[in-house]
This record gives C-alpha cells, sequence and structure tokens, in this order.
C-alpha cells in the first residue's frame, strides 16, 4: 500500500469534499426546479383557456389580398354601430315594493339587490297584488338591466302615482316585486 504525504492526503479530501457538496448544490437545485415546474403545471391547469374566434387571423394565415383590394362600395359605405349599453343603476334611489303576501319579501329583495352592487335600496308593501315583477325607471334607460333578476319582468318609463305609502316620486326607479318572484 502507498503511504500519502500530509499535503496528497490533503488534496485527496479536499476533493472528496467538493464532489459532495457539488452533489448536494445539484439536489437542492434540481429539487427547486421540479417543484416549480410542477407549481406552474398546477396554476395553468386553473387558468382561463384562450380561444381564439374563426375570424381572428393568425401568423401562418396571411391574408394579402385584404391589405391589397379596392374597398367595395359595401365595406367603404358600410356604418360601423356601436350599441350604447344603459346606464347602471348603482348609485340611483331603488324603492322595492311587495305585492305579494309573503312577508319581508322587499326587504329580501333589497339585501339581494344590495349584493348585486345596488346599495340604495328601501323596501316597503304595495297595495295591489301583481302576478309579474314589474320596474318603473323615472328616466328612459336608468334600471332596464334590472330585469335580468326577475322571473318575467317588464320595464317601464313613467312614475308610480299609488299603491305604496311611500311617496315613489321620491325614487328614480320602483320595483313592484309580483307573485312570479316569491319565492326568492
Amino acid at each position: 500500500m502507498k503511504k500519502q504525504s500530509a499535503v496528497g492526503l490533503f488534496f485527496s479530501m479536499f476533493l472528496r469534499a467538493v464532489v459532495v457538496i457539488l452533489g448536494i448544490v445539484i439536489l437542492v437545485f434540481g429539487a427547486a426546479l421540479l417543484m416549480k415546474v410542477m407549481k406552474n403545471g398546477k396554476s395553468s391547469s386553473n387558468a382561463p383557456a384562450t380561444t381564439v374566434g374563426a375570424n381572428v387571423l393568425t401568423e401562418a394565415e396571411v391574408r394579402d389580398d385584404l391589405l391589397t383590394a379596392e374597398p367595395t362600395e359595401a365595406t367603404s359605405t358600410e356604418a360601423v354601430t356601436e350599441e350604447i349599453p344603459a346606464e347602471p343603476a348603482y348609485d340611483k334611489n331603488i324603492l322595492v315594493l311587495n305585492s305579494t303576501n309573503v312577508k319581508g319579501l322587499a326587504g329580501r329583495w333589497c339585501e339581494k339587490l344590495g349584493g348585486y352592487g345596488y346599495a340604495n335600496t328601501t323596501a316597503s308593501d304595495y297595495n295591489e297584488t301583481l302576478e309579474n315583477t314589474k320596474i318603473v325607471s323615472s328616466t328612459e334607460g336608468i334600471g332596464e338591466e334590472l330585469v335580468q333578476y326577475f322571473n318575467g319582468a317588464s320595464y317601464e318609463v313613467g312614475s308610480v302615482a299609488s299603491g305604496s305609502s311611500v311617496d315613489a316620486t321620491a325614487y328614480d326607479i320602483v320595483i313592484i316585486i309580483g307573485t312570479g318572484d316569491s319565492d326568492n
């Protein structure tokens, strides 16, 4: 067996220590990389899917004919119409009237509408019984989007002159809950 000098023994041990440390570093970085890949894999499966419509051109579908073609009469005179959405009634005063015999229904609807962002609501009773909910706005285009929350509701512009113990003219929108919405 060959005898090693103290310096040779030192370098031999030093070299082994370096190899062990490098192995540990490689393991740590490998584990960190694996965790990052697995984490990204999980979050991408929860991410919303992106869809591309049939009329979207990709780089592979270059349409030079669209760039060089002269405009036809149909395309040059074609007007672009943009539908302007009705003004949301979030900041309007809304009176919710209960036309059914279900106690507290108008209050429950006020809470439900509050969850949709309509915070300025007041509940009261209505003297007549309606089958379908009626939404009455004091101004055209305000509150029309409220129809979506009710079953078969109607929308009209005007005022509610009678049937309520509360002065309905003080409100921007009056919702009279009908029996068709009494289960909500």
